[in-house]
């Protein structure tokens, strides 16, 4: 499901809009630009806040798009498309509004990337749980970790802190991993939406095996890149960020936004700054406490 308002599209906060025909070119939106109008308008930048909260891109309608996941109707989002579709793009994007808006106290990100490039402007970021796994051993060793941080949170019954699992080209992880990687993922799927663990997961083809046709029951957000053959009218996307969401029955075709190279000193700029403004109001809250207790 997703809502429109005035101002934006979250999924899924409400009631749905109809699927946007117009054709959205395959040209750049600036991730920076965008999270600056998006701090422009207080609502928006609240819902930012929002542990698991990301921002997308614009909607064909020109419209911002962002994606709830901790909305039980969201958890988890399966991302396709082929080479140069943008997929790794947008998910640099849905990190980098985390990370920019979110506390570490309160979402954490574990992140696999055989490339090992992809997420390392994030590397130093308090929200990461560990180092990038960029091997196929240590894949498997998070997904034997997770699994058993899964069984911990259900005996527990605890949802919290959120645990947002980012797995990128995850072909090139089943295939050395094997069954038991397939099985470690499958079960993070079916079970993690309760107990707070949302899997975001990258292939090239989401129709080649049985073991994605169980993943896609489990997923109930798609973004969908361009595809090399008739899939959902994804063939006709422009490629480099130019993408459809699916979610409950509902489809937006979206132009992804984009966080450049060049852009990142400035980023990691704007991060510190943010972190620089949360320690003062701690600070002054402090101050405060104390001249208070002296006051009694």
């Amino acid at each position: 499901m997703t809502i429109q308002s005035n101002t934006a599209r979250l999924s899924p906060l409400g009631s749905s809009p109809q699927l946007a025909s117009a054709h959205t070119a395959a040209r750049r939106v600036s991730f920076l630009d965008l999270a600056r109008e998006m701090n422009g308008d207080a609502q928006l930048y609240h819902a930012l806040q929002v542990p698991g909260t990301a921002l997308l891109g614009i909607a064909a309608d020109g419209v911002p798009l962002m994606i709830r996941l901790a909305s039980p109707d969201v958890a988890h989002v399966l991302i396709s498309g082929v080479k140069n579709s943008g997929k790794t793009q947008i998910v640099r994007t849905i990190l980098a509004s985390i990370v920019l808006y979110q506390k570490a106290r309160e979402i954490q990100l574990l992140l696999l990337d055989p490339g090992g490039a992809s997420f390392e402007f994030l590397a130093a970021a308090p929200h990461l749980l560990g180092e990038i796994a960029t091997t196929p051993e240590r894949g498997l060793q998070r997904l034997r970790w997770l699994e058993n941080e899964l069984e911990r949170r259900e005996s527990e019954r605890v949802a919290s802190l959120r645990l947002v699992v980012v797995i990128d080209a995850v072909e090139e992880f089943l295939t050395p991993g094997g069954r038991e990687f397939q099985v470690h993922l499958a079960r993070l799927a079916r079970r993690g939406r309760m107990a707070g663990i949302s899997l975001i997961v990258c292939a090239n083809k989401p129709n080649a095996s049985d073991l994605y046709a169980s993943l896609r029951g489990n997923f109930p957000v798609r973004l969908v890149g361009k595809q090399s053959g008739t899939y959902d009218g994804a063939e006709k996307l422009a490629g480099r960020g130019d993408f459809i969401l699916m979610a409950g029955g509902e489809r937006v075709r979206f132009q992804a936004a984009y966080l450049a190279p060049q852009d990142i000193d400035a980023y990691h700029a704007w991060v510190r700054s943010v972190r620089a403004r949360t320690q003062t109001r701690k600070s002054g809250l402090g101050d405060l406490m104390n001249r208070l207790r002296r006051v009694k």
